[in-house]
């Protein structure tokens, strides 16, 4: 589609002469030849550019742009003087106006159609934000952007005292778990629940996307969580009640996955079921070999029919069990953009498998900063270890 480009001078002869020469360069262009028709046009036509006269009878170039630049709608249109004038202090009261460059007549058409084309290079990324900029309305006032700022702050710090201040006690465990997020909110979140004296509810969960929906999500599936866990003896149960809630109250595209699983220290298990999220991955005691653990299912909140299976891993002392959200897997290489990937996770566990739950954590991170090569991330990253203490 041609630009448009409105030309305004009290001269008739130029104005052709414009028209003419920047309708032949593949401009739509329309023409004024005084402020008052300029400002109707303005507003009538939200042209791509204004080639504005400063001398003109009735009001001139100046009391245009201060009217231009006075309405929400014409005040980020471009503006180019024309001036007969090249004096300096004219030049600098223009520019100063909020014009955006100049240029003196007698002009060269070839150097105006040049100049034209510079400024709308500049322009053109901002011509197809501001239409959603004005959707916006007075949040992208100054006032509305350091109101929203505000709000996302509190937010993040909310969401910060929502994950567990320190890591549970639990007799026979050493358990430790870390989120790095990649935004100021994030859509991932871990929890500890304790259920009595010898079990201790343990989730992880990742929400589709980033960002304000992600985090709003993220708080309602932890308080369900917390809600539901209490009333239901089995981990799939739990699911099961947090997908009904899910598939009601949200559209299928905003999605969740998650582990939840109940972590027995008299039995010495960790029974857990899993909706669509990344598979546990249990190291042995003797850290010859990691175990992905298999069990599977579909994510929360899409289908109002899922169902999950129960899983249960039999811990022996020193054996060690590791939840992670799938920003850690896809984390990228800065080099190549190759991905971290579970290969790599899998190595980095055994080779850690001597360190505290703690220790292992920062040992993945660790490994993860070494890999990508860059501070940072394009997406959230959740580790969480689960280590049963050594006899």
């Amino acid at each position: 589609m041609a630009e448009t480009i409105l030309v305004v001078d009290d001269d008739i002869d130029i104005l052709e002469l414009i028209e003419m020469s920047l309708t032949s360069d593949g401009f739509d262009v329309i023409t004024a030849n005084g402020g008052v028709s300029a400002l109707e046009h303005a507003k009538a036509h939200s042209p791509d550019l204004i080639l504005l006269d400063l001398m003109m009878p009735e009001m001139d170039g100046f009391a245009v742009m201060e009217k231009l630049k006075a309405e929400a709608q014409t005040r980020t249109i471009p503006v180019i003087m024309l001036t007969a004038r090249a004096q300096t202090h004219e030049k600098v009261q223009g520019l100063g106006a909020g014009a955006d460059d100049y240029i003196t007549k007698p002009f060269d058409l070839h150097e105006l159609t040049a100049r034209i084309e510079a400024v709308l290079g500049r322009t053109r990324p901002t011509k197809y934000i501001n239409p959603l900029i004005g959707a916006m309305g007075d949040w992208f006032s100054e006032a509305g952007v350091e109101q929203l700022a505000s709000h996302l702050q509190t937010a993040a710090v909310i969401q910060q005292k929502l994950l567990p201040a320190t890591a549970p006690d639990l007799p026979g465990f050493d358990i430790a778990g870390v989120l790095r997020s990649s935004m100021a909110i994030s859509g991932d979140f871990y929890d500890f629940i304790p259920l009595d004296d010898n079990r201790l509810g343990i989730a992880i969960a990742d929400v589709r996307g980033k960002g304000i929906p992600a985090a709003l999500l993220m708080v309602m599936i932890r308080t369900a969580l917390r809600l539901v866990s209490r009333e239901e003896a089995s981990p799939a149960a739990v699911l099961k009640r947090l997908n009904d809630l899910l598939a009601i109250d949200t559209d299928p595209d905003l999605f969740a996955t998650m582990i939840y699983g109940i972590l027995d220290s008299t039995a010495m298990t960790f029974t857990y079921s899993n909706a669509g999220h990344c598979y546990p991955l249990h190291l042995k005691s003797q850290g010859t070999q990691v175990h992905p653990q298999m069990a599977g299912g579909l994510v929360l909140g899409s289908f109002d029919f899922a169902d999950f299976e129960l899983d249960t891993i039999y811990c022996e002392p020193g054996d060690e069990i590791l939840l992670y959200t799938d920003g850690v897997t896809e984390t990228e290489r800065e080099s190549d953009d190759a991905l971290y990937s579970e290969e790599r996770l899998t190595e980095t566990f055994q080779a850690s498998g001597h360190l505290s739950a703690e220790m292992l954590c920062q040992a993945i991170e660790d490994d993860l900063q070494d890999f990508s090569g860059t501070h940072h991330r394009n997406d959230d990253v959740t580790i969480l270890v689960i280590k049963a203490n050594q006899c």
